[in-house]
């Protein structure tokens, strides 16, 4: 699995280069992030101890209130043989100034993990409420679990000086079948401080925490730290 995830990896970062050439009139942004995680949660499930991933995104502007994501990210367990490859895009139009819609594809794959490899695909409805405070929900097929799950979430930042702010995350997941459980799934939660240490080096070390809602077997509280560079 590891040579296919580098590449999924490989092949999204590719992309970019070759859409800046035959399209440039389009705004371009790219960003490339390496991290360190203490634990690796994903939806609610413990997928991994200590791991190091890296990621790549990179965005269009095709016009005006319309945009393309387009990237993928690689993740090892430190200690043990866990691998995630995947790659994604998603495609996002500004119904107004205040909401945007959007449509994402996501292949994912996995080395030594009960996850299975699969495409997921979603749909998500951001209300911007202010400008530090914004509301999500989110609806996903997970083609690998052969199940649905969604989850509504809430983001707050705020900018504590020209080179720093906080950010406040947080949400409620519901699922349908997916790897056992029905009903709902999770309450979770990030907060972050990122530091400006260029105008386009930063720095975001993080805790988040997981509580599960109906096994309430399975709570984690983790850590970690970003350091994102873009172009």
């Amino acid at each position: 699995m590891k040579p296919f995830a580098a590449f999924l990896l490989a092949s999204s970062c590719l992309g970019l280069p070759a859409s800046a050439e035959l399209e440039g009139d389009i705004p371009l942004g790219l960003e490339a992030v390496t991290g360190f995680r203490s634990s690796y949660v994903h939806r609610g499930f413990d997928l991994a101890g200590p791991v190091l991933d890296f990621q790549l995104e990179g965005e269009a502007v095709l016009r005006e209130d319309l945009s393309v994501h387009l990237g993928g990210w690689f993740a090892t367990e430190i200690s043990d043989n866990f691998t995630e490859g995947a790659g994604f895009i998603d495609l996002r139009y500004d119904l107004s100034e205040r909401f945007t819609l959007g449509a994402s594809a996501t292949y994912r794959a996995y080395d030594h993990s009960f996850f299975k490899n699969g495409f997921d695909l979603g749909t998500f409805l951001t209300w911007y409420v202010g400008e530090e405070w914004d509301l999500t929900v989110d609806a996903y097929r997970d083609f690998g679990a052969d199940a649905w799950y969604a989850n509504a979430e809430s983001g707050w930042s705020y900018r504590l000086s020209d080179d720093a702010y906080l950010g406040l995350t947080g949400g409620v997941s519901v699922v349908d079948g997916y790897y056992g459980r029905s009903g709902l799934n999770d309450v979770y939660g990030r907060a972050s401080l990122t530091y400006n240490l260029t105008s386009s080096i930063s720095l975001t070390p993080f805790v988040a925490l997981s509580i599960e809602l109906e096994e309430a077997d399975g709570d984690e509280i983790f850590g970690g730290l970003w350091f994102e560079v873009s172009f």
